[in-house]
């Protein structure tokens, strides 16, 4: 396996871009690229020629999140503005506006059949979950605190959340946070089910392993500068992973599941062979940190093959592909 970069696109945003998220290809629609930047814009792009094919405003304050829905139609982007902003793909059209307090929408996540969008509550110490027909709040999943049964408001032992995962079955969510726990949930109980532990800081990415076979198994990405594999459901430690230099801000498994990319604050982005369980490739397209990598989805042509996405604070975006 490899990557084989395929174009940098400078100065794609006029500010830092710190998410990008893959609209799914469609039997009459290729697949596209959403980006979010702190210059308050998302933007999507056409990775057939590399070029931005629409700019779409709306927030008043950067952009720290963007998620597509499986349907491919809709699209979700979370500002620091306290705002989450629904629109359609295609026109831009605003399809619902939900508000949070502040600093308590981070990362948004689609779940997999699209009836929810999940929201990494970061002050709230919760995630939260809007349904996707009529837009309504649905629950809100707290985290308690550690050694205590029950979900508790005491603020001293809160927990900003900065991530979010769904499991490709739908039934968990997972949630890490700023003090390096990762919080498991039985989406359907909406309850709490335990702690993942082992980072000793922020983990800012989580992704599960796509295979239904292997829907137990999560990634974790944090400041430690370690990437974990769990087994999310029996609470095990698989394995740590290891060798960039600073924080890893972002991680993504391949459509295939045989390897991850991860983004890192050194610059740098990884391609890890799970089966090797190590770093096979590292790539120094960027000059500054890179807050988010992402797979696309598999080539019509080729089933192993699909393209990668990293964006960074030095407002680029690199195209790779991955085979």
């Amino acid at each position: 396996m490899k990557l084989a970069s395929l174009d940098s696109v400078t100065n794609a945003h006029d500010d830092s871009i710190w998410s990008a998220a893959w609209v799914r290809s469609t039997e009459e629609y290729p697949a596209l690229l959403l980006t979010g930047g702190l210059d308050e814009t998302v933007k999507l792009w056409d990775p057939s020629n590399f070029t931005c094919v629409q700019t779409f405003t709306g927030h008043c304050l950067g952009v720290v999140s963007v998620a597509t829905h499986p349907t491919r139609r809709i699209a979700a982007s979370a500002s620091i503005d306290s705002f989450i902003r629904v629109f359609e793909v295609d026109t831009n059209n605003t399809i619902a506006t939900l508000e949070a307090p502040p600093s308590e929408v981070w990362q948004l996540q689609f779940s997999p059949n699209g009836s929810n969008l999940a929201a990494a509550g970061g002050g709230s110490s919760s995630v939260k979950l809007w349904d996707t027909t009529q837009w309504e709040l649905v629950t809100t999943m707290s985290i308690p605190r550690q050694g205590a049964p029950q979900p508790s408001d005491k603020s001293s032992n809160k927990k900003f959340v900065l991530s979010v995962a769904w499991s490709p079955d739908g039934r968990l969510l997972a949630c890490g946070s700023v003090d390096g726990t990762i919080s498991v949930f039985d989406v359907a109980r909406a309850k709490f089910l335990h702690f993942l532990d082992g980072h000793t800081m922020p983990v800012r990415s989580l992704v599960f392993s796509p295979s239904l076979h292997d829907s137990r198994i999560l990634f974790s990405a944090s400041d430690d500068g370690h990437v974990h594999m769990y087994d999310a459901e029996g609470k095990t430690l698989l394995t740590s992973l290891s060798g960039h230099a600073s924080w890893v801000l972002s991680v993504d498994i391949s459509p295939d599941g045989a390897a991850i990319a991860t983004g890192s604050s050194d610059k740098t982005v990884r391609l890890w062979d799970l089966k090797m369980r190590a770093a096979t490739q590292t790539l120094t397209n960027h000059t500054d940190q890179v807050w988010a990598v992402a797979f696309g989805p598999t080539s019509r042509t080729d089933v192993r093959s699909c393209m990668l996405a990293s964006v960074s604070d030095d407002k680029s975006l690199s195209f790779y592909q991955y085979s």
